[in-house]
């Protein structure tokens, strides 16, 4: 899987900086110039990205149409991928949708996904809730010259023509020996993920339980599934610290985890009493980084990702020449310092 040379050295620069708590969100609202001029500079990155991966620099027809087929639409991390999608469109000169089910849901993702066959679209990215539910209508898709790739979660032994996204097994390593790091490597760390059957939260899982395990004075004591629900997250997180009351770290393994997590200690005034750490810097995430409820979060690049997915699926349609199909696209690891530098750059 290639890995884009700058991403590598985000994350070094990133990872040497030390863990420090985290302001109020509305004091962070950019102004609509701020705002336009983000957006152009994520488009910059997210095309930047693309050229580093080596995904070939195409332009397709105003009558084409690809769909993306995201786990959800609930969860914020997918408002960042979605625009990353339509920005792309409108560069690459093609018709994109985003369309999924509202919340975490196998059999309606299966259901979108077959009704997206018949519209006969060039190509479909999925990041697939269950793996096993879309093998057959991704040989279908195939079967009837649609291009289809993983995207942001892999789905193995398919017919994918190929998986963009990141790495989970290493991020889940990279987040661990952070996370071990700030804990002083001993103590109890429960984990909350949105699917146990997702293949990303299963990979991101193996990297964190291959670090801790390694280390005999740190005990994973709890496993929750919060269904990608913050609402659910929080719950979860309450009931663990009934359970686990010395309990060091909590650690969301999905993009709404840590900010329930977070919530859960916010309300009872135990922000910064245990230490929160995360996937995806939501926007909920990154204003309770601000008001110190959560120390750590590791970044996919869901905007960059999204535009690099769509730009190689117009490229597998317009058979151009590709050398790479698994693309690992990085990840970023974030604290209250950096904070603002990401928020800078976001993509």
């Amino acid at each position: 899987m290639r890995v884009p040379p700058f991403v590598t050295a985000v994350l070094g620069t990133a990872l040497a900086v030390s863990l420090t708590a985290c302001g109020s969100n509305s004091d962070y609202l950019p102004t609509r110039a701020e705002a336009e001029d983000l957006g152009e500079e994520s488009q910059q990155v997210a095309e930047e990205l693309a050229a580093e991966l080596g995904i070939p620099d195409v332009s397709g027809e105003s009558d084409d149409l690809y769909v993306f087929l995201p786990k959800s639409l609930d969860n914020p991390y997918w408002d960042d991928a979605r625009a990353g999608m339509e920005d792309a469109a409108e560069r690459l000169g093609v018709r994109a949708e985003f369309v999924g089910p509202q919340t975490t849901d196998v059999g309606q993702q299966v259901q979108m996904f077959e009704a997206a066959l018949a519209r006969q679209p060039k190509g479909i990215a999925i990041s697939p809730n269950d793996p096993a539910s879309v093998l057959g209508t991704i040989a279908t898709a195939r079967d009837m010259g649609i291009e289809v790739i993983a995207w942001d979660s892999p789905v193995p032994d398919s017919e994918a023509r190929g998986y963009i996204g990141t790495d989970n097994t290493n991020a889940g390593r990279t987040f661990g020996e952070q996370l071990l790091e700030q804990i002083g490597g001993e103590g109890e760390i429960a984990v909350i993920v949105g699917s146990l059957g997702a293949v990303n939260s299963q990979q991101r899982l193996t990297g964190l339980r291959e670090v801790v395990e390694a280390d005999p004075d740190v005990e994973i004591v709890a496993i929750e599934e919060s269904g990608d629900a913050i609402a659910e997250a929080t719950s979860k997180t309450e009931a663990i610290l009934a359970a686990h009351p010395d309990v060091a770290a909590i650690v969301g393994v999905n993009g709404g985890d840590a900010p329930g997590a977070a919530t859960a200690l916010q309300q009872t005034g135990r922000c910064g009493d245990v230490l929160v750490a995360g996937f995806d810097a939501i926007p909920q995430a990154r204003d309770l980084m601000r008001n110190d409820c959560i120390q750590l979060l590791v970044s996919q690049r869901p905007y960059g990702m999204t535009a690099a997915a769509l730009q190689l699926l117009v490229a597998m349609a317009q058979d151009a020449d590709v050398d790479e199909t698994e693309l690992d696209t990085g990840v970023v690891a974030i604290t209250k310092e950096t904070l603002p530098d990401f928020e800078r750059t976001i993509s």
